[in-house]
């Protein structure tokens, strides 16, 4: 009876090791699924309010390289960050920059992302759409919402 429980232990012991073994060591997922998903059913909406450099860059680099990935992306510009749009006007570089958002901007669009800008926004701040980065559009009611509400769509705030 004493052998039978032991070896009930060890096989249990040894399953449990196998398992654990056989697991991807330090990874939250696996990447052969990823690859798998359709990155067209799993669009980004990313809304930024901060017309901050560092910060434009920030989230716009990470929408680029959303993109670069293959997940369509929209970035919608609104309150202040409509300024990150401007075709002039100054933009602080910082060292950590390797370019400053307008040109970050104006390849993200030439790569096929989208760029929706905020009306009342961009009129609050003197803007007009000749001031723009080539090929932004206009953000207006039921056009943006069909970014935010594509099927499977994420949205994020920066």
């Amino acid at each position: 009876m004493m052998t039978s429980r032991i070896a009930v232990l060890l096989t249990g012991l040894a399953a449990g090791l196998m398992i654990a073994w056989a697991a991807p060591y330090g990874r939250a997922h696996d990447d052969a699924a990823l690859a798998k998903a359709a990155p067209k059913n799993n669009p980004l909406f990313i809304n930024m309010t901060s017309g901050d450099t560092w910060r434009g860059w920030m989230g716009l680099h990470f929408a680029h390289a959303t993109l670069k990935m293959g997940h369509p992306v929209a970035v919608f510009l609104n309150l202040d960050a409509v300024k990150l749009a401007a075709k002039s006007g100054d933009q602080e570089k910082k060292d950590s920059m390797r370019r400053v958002p307008r040109d970050i901007l104006a390849d993200f669009i030439r790569d096929g992302g989208v760029v929706l800008m905020c009306g009342p926004c961009m009129q609050e701040f003197g803007l007009k759409t000749a001031d723009l980065v080539d090929g932004v559009q206009m953000g207006r009611p039921g056009y943006t919402q069909g970014f935010i509400f594509a099927e499977n769509a994420r949205t994020l705030t920066w």
